[in-house]
């Protein structure tokens, strides 16, 4: 039976950058990998352009996090956070380009660039490729790890399998079963930052199909909470930004029962929509002329049909009633939530190893001495934009300094 330093057991961005680590030291490695390559997740990442990290300082990344937990990422960002990921690819050749202001792609928008940079200095005889690891068995010095193909002994183990998103690439929740297995406390897999379905939408796609909103204010079952971002109407449901952004907050209401969403469709307050409707220099328009300026053109057909309201009808024949149906539709727009993107579908999945039994300064497991969690495998995660593959290669790098210090 061959013995290891280390079995790192995934090779995603998590893994890959621990792998990176070790191979600086003296230490005896191996990484696991059950597809016949590695970074195959990370290849389809973005649309395959790969946003691999952005430029917000630790403290704004943190900021940034909707999760509770956020303050453990803290240590490991501080360590190794976005700014030194970009040093890192510049190093090894890859040129980053900005967008948006804070994403940060490979200038050749070549996901695969990323990948070769994550490979191009480790040994590939240390990668053990279309093996799946059945057994991970704890013993007195370290642990046993039983593959489909072989047996191995190691000092040390990190698990860094990802959660069940895109299954297809090698992402099925092993880790989590195995976390489990080890006493850790588990958070269950759920999707995030994904798009939504909407009968109501599906049924009107012909009249909604496209539509987008770039700046509108949503509101989930008229809480105060409010969410600003651009949003799509498309032939399912919504997408876009701020859909993204709110979809696990939407899975969560969906479990409690019916769920809606209300959007904001124009930049106007109540008092001048009512404004423009008294004016007297348009009571001899047509309805439909004024909603046109008020919102997108093509929404405003869609709007006056929910209500009832003829587009050819004048302003001078609204009443009162009407003029208020208006207002209403125009600043709560309401649209039924019927399910959220299953979680093998979803872009990012929550849920995970709690990170209650996680050292943050290590990454180690505080319940099983040498066992290590990274990436998207914890109970932490961020929105679309860099976050989760800058949480990826940090706490792979955290996890695999600790180790090298502790056996060097």
């Amino acid at each position: 039976m061959r013995i290891f330093d280390c079995i790192i057991i995934g090779s995603g961005p998590a893994g890959l950058m621990a792998a990176n680590i070790l191979e600086e030291s003296n230490l005896k490695y191996m990484v696991i990998e059950k597809n016949h390559y590695a970074g195959r997740k990370l290849a389809i990442s973005g649309g395959t352009r790969c946003n691999v990290t952005n430029n917000f300082s630790p403290s704004e990344f943190i900021n940034n996090l909707k999760i509770k937990n956020k303050r453990f990422l803290f240590s490991t960002l501080n360590n190794f956070g976005t700014k030194e990921i970009v040093t890192f690819f510049e190093n090894k050749g890859v040129i980053l380009s900005l967008e948006k202001t804070y994403q940060y792609f490979p200038k050749s928008s070549k996901s695969q660039d990323i990948i070769n940079a994550l490979t191009k200095e480790l040994n590939l005889e240390n990668f053990s490729f279309d093996s799946k690891v059945e057994i991970l068995e704890k013993i007195s010095d370290g642990y046993i790890v039983k593959t489909n193909q072989k047996s191995f002994k190691t000092k040390t183990v990190i698990i860094a399998t990802g959660s069940k998103s895109y299954p297809k690439t090698g992402s099925t929740g092993d880790g989590y079963l195995w976390g489990k297995t080890f006493n850790h406390e588990t958070v269950p897999f759920y999707p995030a930052e994904t798009h939504v379905y909407s009968e109501v939408v599906k049924k009107n796609k012909k009249a909604l199909q496209g539509i987008s909103l770039n700046e509108c204010e949503v509101k989930i079952n008229h809480k105060k909470t409010l969410y600003k971002g651009g949003l799509i109407f498309t032939h399912f449901g919504l997408s876009g930004p701020v859909i993204q952004d709110i979809s696990e907050l939407l899975y969560f209401e969906l479990l409690k029962g019916k769920t809606i969403i209300t959007i904001k469709l124009t930049p106007h307050s109540k008092t001048t929509i009512l404004t423009m409707l008294d004016k007297k220099e348009n009571q001899n328009k047509r309805i439909i002329r004024i909603i046109e300026k008020l919102t997108i053109k093509r929404l405003a057909k869609y709007l006056l049909m929910t209500l009832s309201i003829a587009d050819d009808k004048l302003i001078s024949s609204l009443s009162n009633k009407e003029k208020q149906q208006i207002v209403t539709t125009l600043l709560q727009f309401e649209i039924p939530i019927d399910s959220v993107e299953k979680i093998e579908n979803a872009y990012v999945n929550g849920g995970g190893i709690s990170t209650n039994e996680i050292d943050p300064k290590t990454m180690e497991s505080k319940l099983n001495k040498g066992m290590y969690f990274i990436g998207e495998l914890l109970n932490v995660h961020g929105p679309i934009g860099g976050y989760n593959i800058t949480i990826a290669l940090s706490t792979g790098y955290t996890a695999a300094n600790h180790i090298k210090r502790r056996l060097t």
